[in-house]
C-alpha cells in the first residue's frame, strides 16, 4: 500500500495531541499533579488542527470528504461526527482561566474534552482494525492506536510538568517509559506476526521497502527512551520536549510502516 504522508501526520499529530490531553487529566486526578490542563487542551487543539489539515491534503478532493460520512456505521463517519465537537470542547476548556473563568463548571468542560478525546482516539483504532487487509485483521491494531497515544501522551505530560516544576514529574515519566515500552511491545509483536500473515501478503519489516521505517522507528523510539530515562537524574525540560518530539515522529515512521505493509489480499 503506498504511504499517503498526510495521512501519516494526521494521525500522529491527533494521538500526541489528545494522548496529551488525556495523560494531563490522569496525571492531576491519579498521580497528584497540578499541571495547567487549560494549556493541554490548546496543545490538543493545535495539534488536532494540523491533523484535519493533513487529511485534507489526504482526500484531495471535497467528494472524498463527504463520502466519509456517508455510512453513520463506520468508524470513521464515527469520527467525523465527533471532531466538530470536539473542538468546541477543547476551545471552551482551553480558553477557560485564560478568556474566561467558568468557575464550578470548569471540572465539567474538561470532562467532555475528555471523553470526546477518548472517544475520537477509540474510533481512529477502531477504524483500522478492517478485514478486507490481513495486515489489520487484528486486534493489535487498536491496542498500538491507543498505546502510542498513550505513551505520547505521558512523555508530552512529562515535559509540561519539568516546564511546570511540578513535583509529580517523575511519576509522570514512570508511566511515560511504562507506556512508551509496552506500546514497543505490542509494535513488536505485529511486526512479528507480518512474517506469517498468509494471503500472499506477508512481509519482513527488517527488509526492503519498509527497513527504512522499520529501522526509523526503532532508533527514534530508543532515542526518545533514553532523552526522557536521563530527566531522572537529569530533570531537564528542554531534553524532555526533545524526548516527546522525537516519539512523536516514531510514532510517524511506525504509522509509515503500518500502511505500507497494508496489502490488499492477492
Amino acid at each position: 500500500m503506498q504511504v499517503h504522508w498526510p495521512l501519516v501526520i494526521s494521525t500522529a499529530c491527533q494521538r500526541a495531541g489528545l494522548g496529551l490531553l488525556l495523560c494531563v487529566v490522569f496525571a492531576n486526578a491519579v498521580l497528584g499533579s497540578q499541571l495547567p490542563s487549560n494549556i493541554a487542551c490548546l496543545v490538543a487543539l493545535t495539534l488536532l488542527c494540523a491533523g484535519g489539515i493533513a487529511s485534507v491534503f489526504h482526500l484531495q478532493r471535497p467528494s472524498r470528504f463527504f463520502n466519509a460520512f456517508s455510512n453513520p456505521k463506520s468508524h470513521l463517519t464515527q469520527e467525523g461526527f465527533i471532531a466538530p465537537f470536539l473542538g468546541v470542547a477543547l476551545i471552551a476548556a482551553g480558553l477557560n482561566g485564560i478568556a474566561f473563568n467558568a468557575g464550578a463548571a470548569s471540572a465539567g468542560l474538561l470532562c467532555i474534552a475528555a471523553v470526546l478525546a477518548l472517544a475520537f482516539l477509540v474510533c481512529t483504532g477502531l477504524a483500522y482494525q478492517m478485514k478486507s487487509r490481513p495486515a489489520w485483521s487484528t486486534k493489535l491494531v487498536f491496542a498500538l492506536f491507543l498505546l502510542t497515544a498513550v505513551a505520547a501522551g505521558f512523555m508530552g505530560a512529562n515535559a509540561l510538568a519539568l516546564l511546570e516544576g511540578d513535583e509529580a514529574a517523575n511519576k509522570i515519566l514512570a508511566c511515560g517509559l511504562t507506556a512508551t515500552i509496552a506500546a514497543a511491545a505490542v509494535q513488536t509483536a505485529y511486526v512479528s506476526r507480518m512474517k506469517h500473515v498468509g494471503y500472499g501478503v506477508a512481509y519482513d519489516a527488517m527488509k526492503q521497502p519498509y527497513r527504512p521505517y522499520a529501522l526509523g522507528w526503532v532508533a527514534l523510539t530508543v532515542a526518545a527512551l533514553i532523552l526522557a530515562a536521563s530527566c531522572i537524574a537529569v530533570p531537564s525540560a528542554m531534553l524532555a520536549c526533545v524526548a516527546w518530539a522525537l516519539y512523536i515522529i516514531s510514532v510517524a515512521l511506525w504509522t509509515a510502516l503500518f500502511f505500507k505493509g497494508a496489502h490488499k489480499v492477492r
